[in-house]
């Protein structure tokens, strides 16, 4: 991973609770900013889209719907590429003792292919602890005991692969073996972060949708916890780096 070969500067110490401090990750400028475009350049786009679909209808009839909706696609395309860069990079910059948001390097030489790269392998990080599920949920079609142990399996294993795949970029990190030997040697503290993980997951996923706010405030709540959920998945590895014995 490109965004890799320049270490960022490590964040002062910090005497805050870390319950309390890893809350306060995106209060930095980068992490304002990068919330900012992730919930209101959406919006702009959205808005200028209208307008120009307006003004090209009486010129070019049905054709401005077509034309607009190519700069669209192409649109989101970009956006989503660089949303999935900056979130891998939350990980890697925590993950050198960052405690605060910073802008995410991108060096000339880096490609579109390589934004492609990371985003098949955070899905495949994904796919990696949620596949057994997803295949006895088609075969059986039913919610049963199994389902649901499946599914927790999947949760607790989850943000070990994230952290592996981020950091090593490589889908030969999600070797199991090398899984379960990284969880046994932190267990205690891994399932701490599992049950944050699944805490702040939890309410993002099933709270913050039925809050009765604007749309874009449940964006930019939601965002926020993503940015908190991917720190303190970095700052696991920080903290607990000698136990890991990663080598990188």
């Amino acid at each position: 991973m490109k965004i890799l070969e320049q270490d960022p500067p490590l964040a002062d110490e910090c005497k805050l609770p870390w319950i309390i401090d890893a809350f306060l990750y995106p209060i930095s400028a980068a992490g304002i900013i990068h919330l900012a475009v992730f919930v209101f350049l959406p919006i702009v786009f959205s808005s200028f889209i209208n307008l120009l679909t307006w003004c090209l209808e009486p010129i070019l009839g049905l054709g401005a719907s077509k034309f607009t909706g190519l700069l669209t696609l192409l649109f989101y395309i970009v956006f989503f590429l660089y949303m999935f860069y900056y979130l891998n990079y939350c990980i890697f910059n925590s993950s050198k003792g960052n405690r605060r948001a910073s802008d995410a390097p991108i060096s000339e030489t880096f490609s579109i292919g390589d934004f492609f790269s990371q985003v098949i392998l955070i899905l495949g990080c994904i796919a990696v602890c949620f596949w057994p599920v997803a295949v006895y949920y088609v075969l059986i079609r039913q919610k049963d005991i199994w389902f649901w142990l499946l599914l927790a399996c999947g949760i607790f294993f989850l943000p070990m692969s994230l952290l592996r795949g981020v950091l090593f970029d490589a889908f030969a990190a999600l070797n199991p073996i090398e899984i379960f030997r990284s969880i046994g040697s932190t267990f205690l503290p891994y399932c701490g972060l599992v049950i944050f993980f699944f805490a702040v997951g939890g309410f993002i996923a099933t709270v913050v949708p039925r809050l009765p706010l604007w749309h874009f405030v449940l964006a930019t709540v939601r965002f926020y916890l993503i940015f908190v959920l991917l720190h303190r998945l970095g700052w696991f590895y920080w903290w607990h780096k000698d136990r890991l014995d990663w080598g990188i």
